[in-house]
């Protein structure tokens, strides 16, 4: 089979040496969902099945500008919501603590403290001594949730 092409628009029944078998068109490199790349010489036997029109043809083909614009802009948003639970001048442990209480509790940063529920407020070195603001209950939730990720962080540490 070395040295053999197949034509865009074949439509093949592919067996390889790992033993997967799948059906399958050749075509013209390009942006395609599914797309599959497969080395020749990784296959073991193939059923030309027929011709069929190439899907890439790019006559044929349209873009829908206003839906990638739409999965771009949801994808910048996403991608800065990720940044803005990022720490920036804090310690592994600050963020270890932050991504604990983001579990359950909405929070975020503000510069080097952790702002829980809009009103609660972890200061550095982040002891359940540094917890301030908001009502007694909710004080009292974080403090818990501190705590307890500070004994799991030690107990994480010891072990290694």
């Amino acid at each position: 089979m070395e040295g053999e092409e197949f034509a865009v628009g074949c439509s093949l029944f592919i067996k390889t040496t790992f033993g997967d078998e799948f059906e399958g068109q050749s075509s013209k490199s390009g942006p395609r969902k599914n797309i599959r790349l497969l080395k020749a010489n990784y296959i073991k036997d193939f059923t030309f099945l027929g011709q069929v029109e190439d899907p890439l043809e790019s006559r044929k083909c349209c873009l829908d500008f206003t839906a990638l614009r739409d999965k771009e802009e949801i994808a910048i948003r996403q991608a800065e919501a990720e940044a803005e639970r990022i720490g920036v001048g804090v310690t592994s442990e600050a963020q270890s603590i932050f991504d604990a209480l983001s579990k359950t509790l909405p929070v975020r940063w503000d510069k080097t403290v952790i702002v829980v529920m809009n009103e609660v407020r972890v200061s550095s070195p982040y002891l359940p001594e540094s917890v301030s603001g908001g009502t007694p209950a909710a004080n009292e939730r974080v403090r818990k949730v501190l705590e307890f990720e500070r004994k799991r962080l030690q107990t994480r540490g010891t072990s290694q």
